[in-house]
């Protein structure tokens, strides 16, 4: 008698939901919006040669997981990370002479790009302000061994040649340990990265 009652509440529930499905299917939708949103466009026209790519202009490194073991004694370093500042569509006007000389394609045609952050001269580097204390960031050259001074501008003389397209700007990232005492924790360091044409 109980699984009859079951069997009827269940025939009931199933039969609404028929009923219910088809007044659904048979409801025709009336005319008008049926929704809407916003589209924003953003961005910056400069007067460079040169484009920076697009999420170029907010990098990150990631350093992942380490060990505070590797940075236990001062001025102890990790493994270096790779990061790149990407140019695209250059286009450089001609030299006043008309003719570019060897080695150059034009007006503006070098680069610099110079660092600046929360800096600590002592270890040549950038301070985190993460969790975890007594850690920076030290920013190396292309060559992956010469360190960068925080807050220092590039020598003009070490400007990169361009050529017309597209170009690539290579560094290094580590971390230093700036004391002894490192202790875990998040490591979160910015550092502002300005370009000089010349």
């Amino acid at each position: 008698m109980r699984t009859k009652s079951i069997l009827a509440i269940s025939l009931a529930a199933a039969s609404m939901m028929c009923g219910s499905s088809v007044f659904a299917a048979g409801t025709t939708p009336t005319v008008g919006p049926f929704g809407s949103g916003k589209i924003t466009f953003t961005g910056t026209i400069t007067n460079s040669p040169c484009d920076i790519a697009p999420g170029d202009d907010a990098i990150t490194v990631p350093f992942g997981q380490i060990s505070y073991r590797k940075l236990n004694a001062v001025d102890a370093t990790t493994d270096s990370k790779p990061f790149t500042i990407h140019l695209q569509n250059c286009a450089f006007d001609p030299n006043d002479a008309g003719v570019n000389p060897p080695n150059s394609a034009g007006k503006m045609s070098k680069v610099t790009v110079s660092f600046s952050g929360a800096g600590d001269s002592t270890h040549h580097s950038y301070i985190s302000s993460g969790s975890a204390q007594h850690v920076g960031v030290q920013l190396l050259k292309s060559d992956n061994s010469t360190i960068i001074e925080p807050n220092t501008p590039m020598l003009d003389a070490d400007a990169q040649q361009l050529l017309a397209g597209n170009n690539e700007l290579n560094f290094f990232a580590r971390l230093i340990a700036l004391s002894a005492d490192v202790t875990p924790g998040d490591v979160n360091a910015s550092v502002t990265y300005t370009l000089k044409y010349m």
